[in-house]
């Protein structure tokens, strides 16, 4: 994830009654589902700015669900495509 997508993102959602929670701790995953777990959060957004961000979106998808874990992610960038929301 990349700061600047990350803090526009933040904005938007707090700016629509969404609370957020950032780890700071950008490309962590292990860190941002920790965070998840401690807030009991709804979902989880991610933001990618370019294409290998946005493949690192699907990693982390995935490792959401081999860990059976039920967090919706929210999955946003420039280069965004059905590829990568799929």
């Amino acid at each position: 994830m990349h700061d600047i997508g990350k803090n526009i993102v933040g904005v938007v959602m707090q700016c629509n009654n969404f609370e957020v929670i950032d780890p700071r701790r950008d490309g962590v995953l292990r860190a941002h589902l920790a965070a998840a777990r401690e807030h009991d959060v709804d979902v989880i957004g991610l933001s990618g700015l370019i294409t290998p961000s946005l493949d690192e979106d699907v990693h982390r998808g995935e490792r959401n669900a081999a860990a059976r874990l039920r967090y919706p992610l929210l999955i946003g960038g420039a280069t965004t495509s059905k590829a990568h929301t799929a």
